[in-house]
């Protein structure tokens, strides 16, 4: 069996960007569900900055789409094109660790684990007692 999702996408969102994020999903993505992509800041890096993760199977041609001019996709056309755009402004695609004021990315082949990953970004998850969910 083949499948045209060949790459694995693992994107952190610092919290401060949550909301621009979820649009830029939006506008990449093929659902209107995708502005529910980044939630929960559960995940810090060493200097405690909140970061939300998403990780999903992805299309090659994904980090080219995110790097071209955004359009409101079929299936959200009332989207926030604006924040979308502000969103794009902050990717960064196999670039390093996450920082507060990017949106880092990481593509590998779509068997990669999103821990490897999220561990690659510098990234630990933090115990759902430290977020006061008990």
């Amino acid at each position: 069996m083949t499948t045209q999702y060949q790459q694995r996408a693992t994107i952190a969102a610092p919290a401060a960007h949550i909301p621009d994020a979820n649009q830029l999903a939006l506008a990449l993505g093929e659902s209107s569900a995708d502005d529910r992509t980044f939630s929960t800041a559960s995940y810090k890096d060493e200097q405690g900055n909140l970061y939300a993760v998403g990780s999903t199977v992805a299309k090659p041609i994904f980090a080219q789409l995110a790097g071209q001019p955004l359009q409101a996709p079929d299936h959200s056309p009332d989207m926030d094109l604006a924040a979308a755009t502000r969103s794009q402004a902050l990717l960064q695609i196999n670039g390093g660790i996450a920082s507060p004021d990017v949106i880092a990315v990481i593509l590998g082949d779509r068997l990669e684990a999103a821990q490897d990953h999220i561990a690659a970004l510098g990234l630990i998850s933090i115990p759902q007692t430290d977020q006061g969910v008990y």
